[in-house]
């Protein structure tokens, strides 16, 4: 079934415009500025992004936000809308620091029994809410799992949304213990434009956030998933946040 969903999402890449629908960075990718290299590695900064979902939570994504800042890395969280609501100060946080949000449902639900219509309600919801939080709509969004029937996807086109799933998938909801983010970190060989998926209602993203930073080989730098839309524009690097 992996397999089939595989070879779905790559046909779609090829004939959806980039607008509407997203796994990958394809080329042309972003070119980083020449003082976005650390200047610990000898070869180019590689440009991907790394993407958090099911937040905001309210102990693991502050922790993930301040490493994301110390090292500079621009995320895209895919926010459940009930808990944007329960916690907008982290929301706001978001913002402010030049990371982007997406929509990913107002709870999440399970998408086999979840109808066009329920889907496409929870979407305008958290809609709503991530408009009264930040003042705007988000523009990108990630079904639960991944999973979409025609009518949910042409639901969101109708809504002018891009949908957005992920090539590199670490599976950090499922690991019990540190050693088992190190041994994927440590395989890990980043590609331009890789999607990656992770989740920061878990404590393992924020580990792998540190070691994919720290990287010995290769200058991981993660940019805004919109950096990659053929129209989208691009938002604010990681600001600097502001002292007590």
């Amino acid at each position: 079934m992996n397999q089939i969903r595989q070879l779905i999402k790559r046909s779609l890449t090829a004939v959806v415009p980039r607008r509407l629908f997203l796994v990958q960075g394809t080329s042309p990718h972003p070119q980083l500025s020449p003082e976005s290299h650390t200047g610990l590695h000898s070869q180019a900064p590689v440009p991907l992004a790394l993407t958090f979902d099911d937040g905001p939570h309210p102990e693991y994504t502050p922790r993930l936000l301040d490493l994301l800042l110390q090292y500079q890395q621009q995320a895209t969280f895919f926010v459940i809308g009930a808990q944007a609501q329960r916690h907008p100060e982290i929301i706001q946080r978001m913002v402010q620091e030049g990371h982007e949000i997406g929509n990913h449902t107002l709870t999440h639900s399970e998408p086999a029994q979840t109808t066009a219509r329920q889907f496409l309600a929870e979407i305008d919801q958290t809609d709503r809410i991530l408009r009264d939080i930040t003042g705007s709509i988000p523009r990108l969004v990630r079904p639960p799992k991944g999973k979409l029937t025609a009518g949910k996807m042409l639901g969101l086109w109708r809504r002018h949304k891009t949908i957005v799933l992920w090539d590199t998938d670490p599976r950090d909801y499922q690991m019990i213990e540190n050693s088992q983010i190190n041994q994927w970190c440590e395989r890990f060989e980043p590609q331009a434009g890789n999607f990656c998926l992770m989740h920061d209602n878990h404590p393992y993203a924020i580990e792998a956030v540190r070691q994919l930073s720290e990287h010995t080989q290769y200058d991981i730098r993660s940019l805004g998933v919109s950096h990659w839309l053929a129209s989208g524009t691009k938002p604010a690097p990681v600001k600097q946040r502001a002292s007590a």
